[in-house]
């Protein structure tokens, strides 16, 4: 199934990790969470088969960035899938002691969502950009204190999902999301450059063609203070690749907001406003 990870305010990197059960190669349930703990960059891992995390939370799917919350409190995110047809719900789950046990929760998304990244802006303030369930687009959440949650409005259209939330600054954020319209098989990106309040337009990053049928789920990282950025996301599909295009593969794309932002380049997609939600 899916992933949460991050890094502890210690230093350990954290993963949340759910599974499920076959029978008779068939579906028969969530294998619920487990807590992976590495103390040495990654070399080795500590399971936990049972961590203390809420009951509702249990089986349902961990996903995206475990976030810092300062101190020793963290993050993360985790849906449950109703079903095709039914709604699904996404909550926030709070540690205040490192990720040693999990014991606050927060519902969002208003029962139409699932697949949630987090972004920690500070004084308490938290963004989430969240997949829809309904018909696949990516909205904004906001809380602050842990509080209640606001919907800010949508992100990108339909069967564009799910995204990626990456601080740059303190008030420059960066939206990266799989697009699986077909005629237009590629990963986007947007920008918000008074922290989440508004959002340019759009642009495409990389594009699959119109073979690719499965592609997406970006996460993306700032190497430098340049602009440097490197986002990767997975495909069924590459055609950059002659030799077997059509298999299943992990990419990586190292690019620089430099070379997408400049000002001939923005003139052709926006009259230089700044879009409101």
């Amino acid at each position: 199934m899916h992933l949460a990870v991050g890094m502890a305010n210690n230093g350990n990197l954290l993963c949340f990790s759910s599974g499920f059960y076959v029978k008779e190669k068939k579906f028969a349930g969530f294998s619920g969470h487990w807590l992976s703990r590495s103390t040495d960059r990654g070399k080795t891992w500590v399971v936990d088969f049972s961590p203390s995390v809420p009951k509702i939370i249990k089986n349902a799917i961990p996903f995206g960035r475990i976030i810092s919350m300062g101190g020793t409190r963290l993050a993360y995110s985790s849906y449950r899938s109703k079903g095709r047809g039914n709604p699904s719900e996404t909550w926030l789950i709070l540690s205040e002691d490192d990720g040693r046990s999990w014991n606050k929760i927060s519902k969002f998304g208003s029962n139409d969502s699932n697949e949630a990244t987090l972004c920690s802006l500070g004084e308490n303030r938290i963004l989430a950009a969240v997949r829809t369930h309904n018909d696949h687009h990516v909205k904004l959440c906001e809380t602050f204190s842990f509080g209640k949650w606001k919907e800010k409005g949508p992100l990108t259209l339909p069967m564009q999902h799910p995204s990626d939330l990456t601080k740059l600054s303190d008030n420059c954020l960066l939206l990266t999301y799989g697009i699986r319209n077909r005629g237009l098989m590629g990963i986007g990106a947007r920008l918000s450059v008074d922290a989440g309040k508004t959002w340019g337009p759009p642009w495409v990053i990389h594009q699959f063609g119109n073979e690719a049928t499965d592609i997406g789920y970006p996460s993306t990282v700032s190497l430098d203070k340049n602009g440097t950025l490197l986002t990767a996301f997975y495909s069924d599909y590459e055609p950059s690749f002659k030799k077997k295009p059509n298999v299943y593969r992990v990419l990586t794309m190292k690019w620089s907001l430099k070379d997408w932002l400049h000002p001939t380049m923005l003139a052709s997609v926006s009259d230089g406003k700044q879009l409101k939600l």
